[in-house]
């Protein structure tokens, strides 16, 4: 886990970049499909950061972080331009970020924001076109969550995973398969960016068996996606 500090930076950087990113577009591309949120334009999406960023520091999380939270911060935000968005996320970032330096709040996700914003970003440059986020946000989202979800997988057996920056050890007892994946590849899949049949064709030493289900935070894509 990343110090208050390292983890403010992170989400101030994202948020930055996602700014500069949005900031030109125009109505044709804000209603892009996004793939890794296949529910949402590039507009719903840009409404979900401005809207969790105000929840967040406002105190509003009620439902955190459930499917009726979001659409309740997508919805109230259907009408405003991408400059009303980004004063938004201006007005509320830097006290989203004093939140995470205080490191008081109990909740995982609003002490590391990157890690929303870091998954919503990929997803945004996805849709876009955009390459992909800078590569130490990606290993700080592998590094924080895979640890996190290792004992989802005790009934499982362990797996090991190899990546360009880590290895990771995720379950106990008999080793089932070792897998050797890109950090960014890993990143997507935790967050459900990637469907059963993409992580079953990483380069696999064993059988994934129900590996890709217990990865996922939620549930795997039900398509491939590719960003």
């Amino acid at each position: 886990m990343v110090e208050p500090e390292v983890s403010a930076a992170l989400y101030r950087d994202a948020r930055q970049r996602i700014i500069t990113l949005v900031a030109e577009l125009d109505v044709a591309r804000l209603a892009t499909p996004v793939p890794g949120c296949p529910r949402w334009t590039v507009h719903n999406l840009l409404s979900h950061l401005a809207g969790v960023c105000t929840d967040v520091v406002t105190g509003n999380l009620a439902g955190a972080p459930g499917d009726e939270w979001t659409a309740a911060q997508v919805s109230a935000r259907t009408g405003h331009s991408v400059a009303e968005l980004v004063t938004e996320l201006e007005k509320y970032g830097p006290g989203w970020e004093e939140i995470v330096r205080r490191a008081e709040h109990r909740g995982f996700i609003v002490r590391n924001p990157y890690l929303d914003t870091g998954v919503h970003e990929a997803d945004l440059r996805g849709a876009l076109g955009a390459g992909r986020p800078p590569a130490e946000v990606t290993l700080a989202i592998t590094d924080a969550v895979l640890p996190r979800i290792s004992g989802t997988f005790d009934d499982l057996g362990s797996y090991t995973v190899i990546t360009p920056d880590r290895e990771y050890r995720l379950g106990s007892g008999d080793h089932k398969a070792t897998v050797r994946v890109d950090t960014y590849e890993l990143s997507r899949a935790v967050f459900g960016r990637r469907s059963r049949a993409q992580v079953e064709a990483w380069d696999w030493t064993g059988p994934p068996g129900q590996f890709p289900e217990r990865l996922a935070v939620f549930t795997p894509a039900a398509a491939d996606v590719v960003d």
